[in-house]
């Protein structure tokens, strides 16, 4: 199916609040949302492919990561959002994938995580200095490196200066893994580890609610598959406040897929609601049966920290079967996602591969919708790209900065994109 008809099967669904597959059943309200591009860049390009996006407190810059290649971090002025400028780019080499970035709480520095493509590759976190001390925006300089070995994922405390590393240096089958690094970046030249935490096993990625300080974390592996909450209210003494273990739950299947019921494997994300007591989980599946997104009470209704209730399920608006053999596609799992509060109604956010951004109104949790699509490939036959995943759209994620009132979202072929998100209805624009 094309992407024009594609994207009209989507919006006389969504307008509809009924979705194929039984992946949604008529909702009260009638579902909401619209996306509008406001602007994209390729940016520079180099060999490669981009992944995590991360966007300034303020608004005013985002920074990219890469996926193989030699691409490194790149640091884009959105002040305009209609025209993203590059302002630096720090080459990794081709040995070395920066997949996750993150900017620091203090302006002027950002961390890009470090895993090895290759035996000649290294791991660990760099942080980098475009502002804070002597560098600048457009002359940044590596200062100070986390020992975090060969690390996925990374996010710093919103209220300390700590950043927390995850641990799964052995894959995602060793038992071995302890879950997260724990480091005191208080002096970005001169970082201390302070420890571990767990609970054990493969830690893929975590997110702190600054209000609550939770630790949403996405185990995806190596003795726990599941969603875990962890109290960092003291930054060096996390704990566990509880978990949802995917453990004997069913795995996605074809009869799964049709009936729109939920399988239970491969957590790789979780992200919380704003404003209410809720969490997203989403897992990601490279073929076979795409991966979807959970929705978990953890304080809406019955639920808790505690005791996490799963009360709602979504996949991707075209989910379908990726293909039996061992090459990872991506088609049609979800990715990393992010939750927008406007009046009355609640927007998930999805970096969807190979559907794009997508727009979920999940205004009624235990039902979440999809309702409106931005397909990522714009300028695609010019771009170096992701060869390996195919064709774009190739969307990583998408992050909303509430200061702005901005969705910034990256595709590993095409670049960045801003994007304005609202309730609107879906009007067919």
């Amino acid at each position: 199916m094309t992407g024009a008809s594609r994207r009209t099967v989507l919006k006389l669904l969504g307008a509809s609040g009924v979705l194929g597959f039984g992946i949604g059943s008529a909702s009260a309200a009638k579902p909401k949302g619209n996306i509008k591009k406001l602007g994209h860049s390729l940016l520079s390009d180099p060999p490669g492919s981009y992944a995590e996006v991360d966007v300034r407190g303020d608004g005013h810059f985002a920074v990219l990561g890469s996926f193989l290649g030699e691409g490194g971090s790149f640091l884009v002025d959105i002040t305009n959002p209609t025209q993203p400028t590059e302002v630096h780019r720090v080459p990794s080499s081709e040995h070395t994938r920066n997949a996750d970035v993150k900017f620091d709480t203090r302006d002027g520095l950002y961390y890009r995580s470090q895993e090895p493509n290759d035996d000649e590759g290294v791991g660990g976190v760099e942080i980098i200095d475009y502002g804070y001390g002597d560098a600048t925006p457009e002359n940044p300089a590596v200062i100070g490196r986390l020992d975090a070995e060969d690390t996925h994922n990374i996010f710093c405390h919103p209220n300390a200066d700590i950043v927390y590393t995850t641990n799964a240096h052995g894959g995602h089958d060793d038992e071995a893994n302890t879950g997260y690094d724990i480091f005191d970046v208080s002096d970005p030249w001169n970082p201390t580890k302070l420890g571990e935490g767990g609970p054990a096993g493969a830690l893929h990625d975590l997110v702190i609610d600054p209000d609550t300080e939770f630790m949403h974390c996405a185990y995806i592996g190596g003795g726990l598959d599941g969603y875990v909450i962890v109290d960092v209210s003291t930054p060096t003494e996390p704990t566990e406040v509880g978990r949802f273990d995917y453990e004997g739950l069913p795995d996605y299947s074809e009869e799964r897929l049709e009936q729109g019921k939920p399988g239970f494997e491969s957590c790789h994300y979780a992200n919380y609601d704003p404003e209410r007591g809720l969490a997203v989980v989403g897992d990601e599946i490279g073929h076979g049966w795409p991966g979807g997104k959970h929705i978990f009470d953890i304080g809406w209704g019955d639920g808790s920290p505690a005791n996490p209730k799963h009360i709602g399920f979504t996949y991707s608006p075209n989910a379908e079967y990726q293909g039996d053999d061992d090459r990872e596609t991506y088609d049609w799992t979800t990715h990393n996602h992010d939750v927008i509060s406007k009046d009355d109604t609640t927007l998930l956010v999805d970096g969807g591969y190979h559907e794009g951004v997508v727009v979920y109104d999940m205004s009624d949790p235990t039902d979440p919708v999809p309702v409106d699509i931005y397909e990522t490939d714009d300028k695609a036959a010019e771009a170096n790209g992701a060869a390996w995943l195919g064709s774009a759209p190739n969307a990583w994620g998408a992050n909303y900065n509430e200061a702005r009132d901005l969705v910034v979202a990256s595709d590993m072929t095409t670049g960045i994109y801003t994007f304005k998100v609202t309730p609107s209805r879906n009007n067919g624009k």
